[in-house]
């Protein structure tokens, strides 16, 4: 009986160990499983990043170019980097982003014989009143778009004063102050075409010249 139990007991033994020995196999299988499709996905992340990181490039290339065309020669186009770099630091916007607002607003501006300056003082004087506004970056991409297009146009009006108004409410205190009226006058005078180019021009102006501290004054008002 003591033989048979001990003959037992080794096989016994004998299949649990190759039972865990089988786990085990199944446990190296599955980790080099896991390893491989963890390799695979950060392969994969490298890639997305790559690829994005080469769109972003293209793109402030294409933007350089673009502002290059715009201006009248290497000097305002030097003069208008710097704006959009200093625009970078000063309102945390991206390279491409802030390129971008310098490049559409000079397209706008410069036909109309907009010097750099005061390029320079309008986006200014834009992005302090967003960041005042607590807009989005993309609401402020959007308004500043639409502000773009009305400079061009020769009036801030219709829709383009609505997007203005609601994504960056803070621009219509310096345009009141400009013209001598309340804010909520400005919307009749936006659609009988009194908000005109020069006065929005003028109004972001004191803004971007007097800084942050004169708007804050005339929303406290």
């Amino acid at each position: 009986m003591a033989v048979e139990s001990v003959v037992r007991l080794r096989v016994d033994a004998s299949g649990a160990t190759r039972a865990l020995n089988g786990v085990q196999q199944q446990t190296n299988k599955l980790q080099r499983s896991f390893g491989g499709l963890r390799t695979a996905i950060a392969a994969t992340g490298i890639t997305v990043i790559g690829t994005q990181a080469v769109r972003t490039s293209a793109n402030f290339a294409k933007l350089n170019v673009r502002l290059k065309l715009l201006t009248k020669g290497s000097a305002d186009f030097a003069k208008s980097q710097k704006i959009a770099a200093d625009a970078q630091k000063a309102f945390g916007l991206s390279a491409v982003e802030a390129l971008q607002g310098v490049t559409d607003i000079t397209a706008r501006l410069a036909p109309l014989g907009t010097s750099v300056e005061d390029i320079r003082t309008v986006f200014f004087g834009f992005n302090t009143a967003a960041k005042l506004a607590g807009s989005s970056a993309q609401e402020s991409s959007n308004a500043f778009r639409q502000l773009a297009q009305a400079l061009g146009s020769g009036r801030l009006a219709g829709d383009e004063f609505r997007s203005v108004s609601e994504q960056v409410p803070t621009i219509l205190a310096p345009i009141a102050e400009e013209l001598g009226v309340t804010i909520g006058q400005l919307k009749k005078l936006a659609a009988d075409g009194k908000l005109t180019s020069d006065v929005v021009l003028r109004a972001l102006g004191r803004v971007g010249n007097e800084g942050s501290g004169f708007l804050r004054q005339l929303l406290a008002n």
